[in-house]
């Protein structure tokens, strides 16, 4: 049985409630913000947990949750929701589990030694190098939210790392589709091409960048902790049943 729980329409309200129950870089702060009302529904709030209910940025619409704490209040509207640390197992309320993927983010400065990123600008090039060897991304060339693409090169000048810089409709801006060819692996260019990415959005006058990346991918995620990000939340994906957003 959930506990009692304070609830608010007020995002300024819901986002102080989200700093102090996870700090200020926080996985609420990168899905919605003052700069998107029209998306955002509901939050709620227990002594030990937080959630919040708001309108897909995809073209399905859904209704899209996130739960953190060991009992968040579970709205019903939930047609999928991100749940932090999730210890819940199959089943969350209605909701049935899928996947799972981990937040990373950093606050940005400009790192000494990779203050600039080289812009990709051959489309062909980034989605063959996604389609290769990176091809679950989620952001391919023609995604309006892109800002640009860096890439990283080796020492012959071939493209070894490859990555998006996008903006939300949150207002957050977020590394996606980060690639590095398969031969080129080991070598610490995502790690270079993640530094870069800090130093490029700190000079844009952004204070915080964030990424997402599979809860499987060792590799990827010690890469990025090489570059400074640290853990937001280990999230675990739980669907309605028949969900097809």
């Amino acid at each position: 049985m959930q506990k009692s729980f304070n609830q608010t329409s007020d995002i300024h309200i819901a986002l102080g409630w989200a700093r102090e129950k996870l700090g200020d870089l926080n996985g609420p702060g990168i899905f919605v913000s003052e700069a998107n009302t029209e998306r955002f529904i509901e939050a709620f709030v227990t002594d030990d947990s937080f959630s919040f209910t708001m309108l897909s940025g995809e073209d399905s619409g859904f209704i899209y949750g996130h739960a953190y704490g060991p009992n968040p209040h579970i709205d019903p509207r939930w047609e999928k929701c991100a749940v932090a640390s999730s210890n819940f197992g199959p089943k969350f309320g209605h909701l049935e589990i899928a996947n799972q993927f981990d937040t990373y983010g950093v606050d940005t400065k400009v790192i000494p030694g990779f203050e600039t990123i080289e812009e990709l600008k051959d489309d062909e090039l980034i989605k063959n190098i996604l389609d290769t060897h990176a091809p679950t991304s989620s952001t391919y060339p023609g995604n309006p939210e892109i800002i640009q693409w860096g890439c990283v090169r080796n020492e012959a000048g071939e493209v070894s790392a490859i990555g998006a810089l996008v903006r939300w409709s949150s207002g957050s801006y977020v590394i996606s589709s980060v690639a590095t060819v398969e031969s080129q692996r080991g070598k610490g260019y995502a790690t270079e091409l993640v530094k870069r990415f800090i130093s490029k959005t700190h000079q844009l006058g952004v204070e915080t960048l964030s990424l997402g990346v599979s809860h499987k991918n060792i590799a990827a995620i010690n890469a990025y902790k090489r570059a400074g990000m640290s853990e937001i939340a280990q999230f675990t994906n739980y669907l309605k049943p028949g969900f097809q957003g």
